[in-house]
């Protein structure tokens, strides 16, 4: 067995959950005091938290395709790509676009739209990212796209441990297949 294929990261991601889900009740517990924040105000507050958090997902999905590369390379075996190893997640959202991919494009989005204008298209880096988003009706338009992406991959709940769920099954599946 090869040390990498420990998963060393799955608990220290957990930690991010317990965190954003203290954040999120905390948001919750606001509402109403003072009488102005709503959930409307709610929702602004939520979509940094959850954009924060699709970024420690993305960052658990890129450190399982270096796992599985390091891997690889002691077996003799090619390097994969992130993204053919995002590709490789057995769930399609809405039939468009892969629950990894998702995670990756949406991280993407939350760290790198205010440098947008206009929003990439074509070669441009981000493009790949937007082209994503948009198969799945988020786009520039979208008021609070980290909060459209967490509730296609968990429901209105927001219940994100759900998402850390998905990327460990994913890490599983890939190392299944592809070690």
């Amino acid at each position: 067995m090869h040390i990498r294929e420990i998963d060393w990261r799955i608990d220290t991601l957990e930690y991010v959950v317990v965190g954003i889900d203290a954040g999120l009740a905390a948001i919750d517990a606001r509402i109403g005091n003072p009488e102005w924040y709503d959930g409307l105000h709610a929702r602004d507050d939520a979509e940094p938290l959850l954009g924060l958090g699709l970024v420690a997902f993305q960052t658990y999905a890129a450190g399982t395709v270096s796992d599985l590369n390091q891997i690889r390379r002691s077996r003799g075996k090619a390097k994969l790509g992130k993204h053919y190893c995002y590709a490789r997640d057995s769930v399609k959202v809405s039939g468009a676009v892969t629950r990894i991919e998702l995670i990756n494009s949406a991280a993407n989005y939350f760290k790198h739209h205010d440098e947008w204008d206009p929003w990439p298209t074509g070669k441009q880096k981000g493009a790949e990212d937007v082209k994503n988003l948009g198969l799945l009706g988020i786009t520039q338009k979208t008021e609070h796209p980290c909060i459209k992406t967490v509730e296609l991959l968990s429901g209105t709940s927001w219940k994100i441990i759900v998402v850390h769920q998905i990327v460990g099954e994913w890490r599983a599946r890939i190392f299944s297949e592809l070690r």
